[in-house]
C-alpha cells in the first residue's frame, strides 16, 4: 500500500510540474533578438554598405555615436534593446559609425554626412536615397522612435514620395 501511495505522489508531482512549465512556456513572449549593426569606418565603407542595401531593396539606418557620449549609450541601453523597435529594424539594414577615436576618417565622415553632434541617426530609403527629414539629432526614447519607424518613406513601396522628398 505505501508504494501505491509513493508512486501516485510521484505521478501527481510531476504532471503538476510538466503543467507548470507547459503553462510557463505556452504564456511567455519570445524577446526578439538583439540587434546587430555593422560597423563603417569611412565614406567609402559606408557608400558600399549603402550599394548593398539598395540592391536588396532594405532602408538603413546609421547610428553615429561616440562611446563618452551619454545619450549614445543610452540610445543604446534604452532604445535600440525594446521589443518593437527590434522587430522595426529588423527590416533595415543597420550600420553603426564609432567616431569615438575622432580620426582623419571620422572627421571625415562626419563632414560627409554634415553630423554635429551625437547621437546621430541618418536614413536611407530602400532605393538608396537619403532622408534627410527622418535624421533624428539627440536621444530618443522607444516609443517615439517606433512611432518615427513607421512613417511611410520607409517603405519599399514610396519610392517617388522618398525620392521627392530627398531632393
Amino acid at each position: 500500500m505505501i508504494t501505491i501511495n509513493k508512486k501516485t505522489s510521484f505521478l501527481s508531482i510531476l504532471i503538476a510540474l510538466i503543467m507548470i512549465v507547459s503553462v510557463y512556456f505556452l504564456f511567455t513572449k519570445k524577446t526578439p533578438a538583439a540587434l546587430k549593426f555593422t560597423l563603417v569606418n569611412s565614406i567609402s565603407e559606408l557608400q558600399h554598405a549603402l550599394s548593398i542595401a539598395a540592391k536588396q531593396q532594405r532602408p538603413v539606418i546609421l547610428d553615429v555615436y561616440a562611446a563618452w557620449c551619454s545619450p549614445c549609450v543610452a540610445l543604446s541601453q534604452q532604445t535600440f534593446p525594446a521589443g518593437k523597435v527590434i522587430l522595426q529594424l529588423n527590416n533595415f539594414t543597420r550600420l553603426k559609425a564609432d567616431v569615438t577615436a575622432n580620426s582623419t576618417a571620422d572627421i571625415a565622415l562626419m563632414q560627409h554626412l554634415n553630423v554635429i553632434g551625437f547621437p546621430s541617426l541618418l536614413f536611407w530609403d530602400p532605393q538608396g536615397h537619403p532622408l534627410p527629414q527622418a535624421r533624428i539629432s539627440g536621444f530618443i526614447n522607444a516609443d517615439n522612435f517606433s512611432a518615427h519607424l513607421q512613417q511611410p518613406i520607409f517603405s519599399i513601396a514610396s519610392p517617388s514620395t522618398s525620392q521627392t522628398n530627398a531632393k
